[in-house]
C-alpha cells in the first residue's frame, strides 16, 4: 500500500511539474495573453489561488507518541538519537499523513545536522505523497524552491514556487521577486521582468536591491525610457544615493540627451556628493562637450583641490582645454606651469607660447619658447622659432629675430620657411641699419 501510495504521489507530482513547466517556457507569452493559463497563475490580474484538499489528517496513537518522543529528542539537542528513532519506522506501514510526517521530521532533522541534500530528499517524498494541510506543506515548497535556488538549479526553484502560488491565496512580494531573479539567473530578461515589476508594486517599502534588478533587466532589454522613468523615482526615494544620479546620467547620453545627462550629473556635484574620480571627469567633459568650458574649469580645478581628481598629466591637460576654450588666459598659462613639471617634452612651453602670443606678452613668448627648444622632443621644431622670431621682432630685438627666423628655415617644413623668409624681409626693412 505504501508504494502504492509513493507511485500515486508521484504522479500527482510529475503532473504538477509538468503544468509548471509549460508556464516557464512560454512565460513570455503569458505576459501577453494569459487567458491560456490558470486562475491561480502568479501574474493573472484578478489571480484566484486554487483551493486545496488534502486528504484526512488521521494518525495513530502509537505513531503520535514515537514522533512526539522524537521532537522531544530534536528539542533536547540529540538529533542523532532522533534519527535512530525515526528510521525504526516503516514508512509502508503507516497511513500517508503520518508518513508524510515522517518525511517532514527527517527534513528538519537533517537540515539541523547541516546535511541539506538529505534534507531536500526527505522533503521531497513529503511533498510526494501530497498530505500535509496546506499550511503545513506550503512552507515546504517554498524551502524546497530555495533549496534548488542555492544550489543554481534555477528551473526547478521555479517550478517548485509555482507549485506555492497555485494555493496561495496572498502571495508575499519576496515570491515574485524570488521567481524573476531565478528567470533573470538564466538571462530569461523577458520572463522576469513581470515578476519583478509586480515585486516592487507589492513591498510596503521600497526595496533597493529589488528596484535595482528591474532597472538591469530593463536595460538589458533595451527599454532605456522605462530604466530613466525607474531611475527618476529612485532619485526621489533615495536623493542621497550618488550611483542612481550617476546611472541616470548614463541612460541621458546613451539615448542622446546630452543636457538630461549634464544635469543628472551637476546635482550630486553641487550637493558635494559626487566624489567618484571618473564621474566628476564625465561631468568636466560633459560641460566641454555642451560647451561650457568656464563651468568645466572650475569644476575640475576644485575637484583637484578637494583631492578627489589627480592633478596628474592627462587630467591637467583637460583642465588647461578648459581655461583655453574659457579664454582664461592667465589660468590656462597658470595650468601650463604645472603640466611643464611633468612634461617629458617641450611641447608644453610651445603651448604657453600660442597663449601669451594672443595677449602680445611677447617676453613670455620669447622665453616659453626658449624652454621648449631647451626641453626638445618638439613634433615641428621650426614653428616654435617662427613664433620666438616674431615675439624677438614685436620687441625690436631685430638681429634675434633674423636669427630665429634663419633657424625656422632650417627646421621648418615649406610652410614655415616661407613664412620665415617673409618675416625677414619685414624684419630688414623695419631695423634701423635698413634705414
Amino acid at each position: 500500500m505504501g508504494l502504492v501510495r509513493c507511485r500515486r504521489g508521484e504522479l500527482r507530482h510529475t503532473a504538477l511539474v509538468a503544468l509548471a513547466s509549460a508556464v516557464l517556457v512560454h512565460g513570455a507569452e503569458a505576459q501577453d495573453d494569459l487567458s491560456d493559463f490558470p486562475q491561480w497563475h502568479p501574474l493573472q490580474p484578478n489571480r484566484v489561488a486554487d483551493v486545496r484538499n488534502p486528504p484526512p489528517a488521521t494518525m495513530s496513537e502509537g505513531f503520535y507518541m514515537r514522533l512526539s518522543r522524537v521532537h522531544e529528542l530534536i528539542d533536547a539537542d540529540t538529533s542523532d538519537e532522533a534519527l535512530e528513532l525515526m528510521d525504526r519506522i516503516r514508512p509502508e506501514r503507516i497511513g500517508e499523513y503520518e508518513a508524510a510526517q515522517l518525511y517532514q521530521t527527517y527534513g528538519f532533522v537533517y537540515s539541523q545536522l547541516g546535511r541539506e541534500d538529505e534534507a531536500m530528499d526527505a522533503f521531497q517524498k513529503c511533498l510526494e505523497l501530497d498530505a500535509l494541510p496546506t499550511h503545513q506543506q506550503q512552507g515546504i515548497v517554498y524551502s524546497v524552491a530555495g533549496y534548488h535556488a542555492t544550489n543554481q538549479h534555477y528551473e526547478e526553484s521555479n517550478a517548485a514556487l509555482l507549485r506555492w502560488f497555485r494555493y496561495e491565496s496572498d502571495p508575499i512580494a519576496e515570491a515574485y521577486i524570488f521567481m524573476g531573479a531565478n528567470f533573470a539567473q538564466r538571462e530569461m530578461m523577458r520572463e522576469a521582468l513581470p515578476y519583478v515589476v509586480r515585486a516592487n508594486r507589492l513591498a510596503e517599502q521600497p526595496i533597493e536591491n529589488w528596484r535595482d534588478l528591474q532597472l538591469a533587466i530593463h536595460v538589458r532589454l533595451g527599454q532605456l525610457a522605462d530604466a530613466i522613468t525607474l531611475l527618476k523615482d529612485n532619485i526621489g526615494i533615495w536623493p542621497g544615493n550618488v550611483r542612481n544620479y550617476v546611472a541616470l546620467s548614463g541612460l541621458y547620453t546613451e539615448t542622446g540627451q546630452d543636457e538630461g545627462a549634464l544635469a543628472a550629473l551637476s546635482v550630486p556635484w553641487q550637493q558635494g556628493m559626487l566624489v567618484a574620480q571618473a564621474d566628476i571627469l564625465n561631468l568636466v567633459r560633459l560641460n566641454l562637450f555642451l560647451e561650457n568650458p568656464a563651468r568645466a574649469g572650475m569644476t575640475l580645478e576644485e575637484a583637484m583641490e578637494r583631492g578627489h581628481v589627480e592633478g596628474n598629466f592627462e587630467n591637467l591637460q583637460l583642465l588647461l582645454n578648459s581655461w583655453t576654450m574659457a579664454r582664461e588666459t592667465d589660468r590656462a598659462v597658470a595650468t601650463i606651469d604645472l603640466l611643464a613639471q611633468l612634461a617629458d617634452d617641450g611641447e608644453i612651453h610651445h603651448r604657453k607660447a600660442l597663449l601669451l602670443n594672443e595677449t602680445g606678452e611677447w617676453e613670455g613668448v620669447v622665453e616659453s619658447c626658449r624652454l621648449a627648444m631647451e626641453k626638445g622632443g618638439l613634433a615641428k621644431p621650426g614653428e616654435v622659432w617662427l613664433l620666438q622670431g616674431v615675439a624677438l621682432a614685436e620687441l625690436g630685438k631685430f638681429d634675434q629675430a633674423i636669427a630665429a627666423f634663419e633657424n625656422a628655415k632650417t627646421s621648418g617644413n615649406d610652410s614655415v620657411r616661407r613664412n620665415a623668409s617673409t618675416w625677414i624681409g619685414y624684419v630688414h626693412e623695419r631695423s634701423p641699419s635698413s634705414l
